[in-house]
């Protein structure tokens, strides 16, 4: 009966462990990860460009590209996720097509960063400098 109730326990507390869908905490704790944080124009905004799209990353995991429609001042937006795993970086915008972004991010200073391939055949990347605001 005791070995049952050990069992039990065992069991339970492999269960809870495992269950957790909290990988932001990982994330959280990545440098680069904490660098994203904010918004990153695609042309430097010290040059005033007319059109400026950007990406937006929040702590809570997201990734919103905004950009420009092709008329006046109007932009529109997609929401996707973003997860840093060392200097890499995943983004999957899943709301019209389910496209994947994979790329390594290199700091510049603090307000460039650049993203590059990671050398994958397999994994497309945003390649680009990026600014922030």
């Amino acid at each position: 009966m005791k070995k049952t109730f050990y069992f039990l326990v065992f069991i339970s507390l492999v269960f809870f462990t495992n269950c957790s869908s909290d990988d932001n905490s990982s994330n959280q704790n990545n440098e680069t990860y904490q660098k994203l944080i904010g918004k990153w124009y695609f042309d430097d905004p010290s040059t005033n460009p007319s059109v400026n799209n950007s990406f937006k990353f929040t702590s809570n995991g997201n990734v919103i590209y905004s950009y420009w429609t092709g008329t006046g001042n109007e932009y529109d937006n997609e929401t996707g996720t973003f997860s840093v795993s060392n200097d890499i970086m995943t983004m999957t915008f899943p709301e019209n097509v389910s496209l994947t972004f994979v790329q390594k991010v290199v700091f510049i200073n603090n307000d460039k960063v650049e993203f590059l391939a990671t050398g994958s055949p397999s994994e497309e990347a945003y390649e680009g400098d990026y600014f922030r605001d």
